[in-house]
């Protein structure tokens, strides 16, 4: 990861990555990674607790969905999905977090939108509020008021990833350089395919460097997950 950084640095490109994405948690506590018990938490990132519900909600909701496929859910197989469940929400919070200290909103218009334009609350290509009430309690097993904080968080996330994304576009140089690297030095095909090849480029920069920041956020905030201890009755 640090050859990839060394390969692509330049002064603004990190400053502005390491502005909105470190800049508000510098001594906040230390890295934990505990399994201390919390009443009606799953887990808390810094003095931000994740409920214990809405976590469950999340597991259900997946293997749900995995059976309505006819896919056999084992045991194993459930215990893999919540422990990627409960590191989404982790991140999803993290995220949420930073894009508070950054300022950005998500205003009812926005969220509004958000749950309209969703298929599963439409009949007929036109959002219906019956259904949305009746898809939120019976299908995702949570009220109304719960799914839309969820939203809101997500949405959050969401807008600082695509603030990553758009940070790590490749520049035509550097655009070259990777399609030479991918094809042994030749620049055989790269017109036709530059446009597909830059957004993959641009997609895979994206992803190491949020999992690159997000493991120097965990650095800085106090991380504590207690779904052993809940789930053994300790």
């Amino acid at each position: 990861m640090m050859a990839f950084l060394r390969r692509y640095k330049t002064a603004c490109f990190v400053a502005v990555i390491v502005i909105f994405l470190l800049g508000t948690f510098v001594g906040l506590g230390g890295y934990l990674f505990t399994s201390r018990d919390m009443s009606e938490a799953v887990a808390s990132v810094g003095r931000q607790k994740i409920p214990y519900g809405e976590f469950v909600d999340r597991v259900n909701q997946y293997t749900d969905a995995l059976r309505a496929r006819g896919t056999d859910v084992t045991d194993e197989m459930t215990k893999r999905i919540k422990q990627g469940v409960l590191r989404d929400l982790i991140v999803d919070e993290l995220l949420r977090q930073r894009a508070d200290a950054m300022g950005l909103v998500v205003t009812d218009e926005e969220l509004a939108n958000d749950i309209q334009n969703t298929p599963a609350f439409q009949r007929g290509g036109q959002f219906d509020q019956q259904l949305y009430f009746a898809r939120v309690r019976q299908d995702l097993h949570e009220t109304p008021e719960t799914y839309e904080r969820e939203r809101r968080t997500a949405i959050k996330a969401a807008m600082v990833k695509q603030l990553i994304y758009h940070a790590a576009k490749l520049t035509p140089a550097e655009l070259t350089e990777e399609y030479k690297e991918a094809h042994k030095g030749s620049m055989k095909g790269f017109d036709k395919q530059k446009a597909d090849f830059a957004a993959k480029a641009q997609q895979r920069r994206a992803l190491e460097l949020i999992n690159f920041y997000l493991r120097q956020l965990a650095q800085k905030v106090e991380i504590r997950t207690y779904l052993q201890q809940r789930e053994s009755g300790a």
